[in-house]
């Protein structure tokens, strides 16, 4: 399921990610971003085994832009996988939840 569709929002909205907040040693990551003018939080909770790639060419005080978001399947049966123009993450998660914010 792609990630627009999980917002429900048209498929060739732009997305990006503002930030992310890793809690608990890792156990939960929070992304905040936006889909056009549709604000969200995506957060992973949970979190077991990660592997993240960051490229070194990608200016940090952007916003990153959502290049594919695969969700995986929670309680740890499959990984995740998010790639962005800053970053790969790949990860194995209890719980994801998408929630619009104001």
């Amino acid at each position: 399921m792609l990630l627009t569709e999980m917002l429900n929002i048209a498929a060739d909205t732009p997305v990006t990610l503002d930030e992310v907040r890793v809690d608990g040693w890792g156990k939960t990551l929070t992304f905040t971003g936006r889909a056009g003018e549709l604000r969200f939080v995506l957060q992973c909770d949970d979190c077991r085994e990660m592997r993240w790639r960051t490229y070194a060419h990608a200016e940090a005080d952007q916003p990153t832009a959502v290049i594919e978001f695969k969700p995986g399947r929670d309680q740890h049966r499959s990984p995740a996988h998010l790639l962005t123009d800053h970053f790969g993450l790949s990860l194995f998660y209890g719980a994801l939840t998408i929630t619009p914010r104001p």
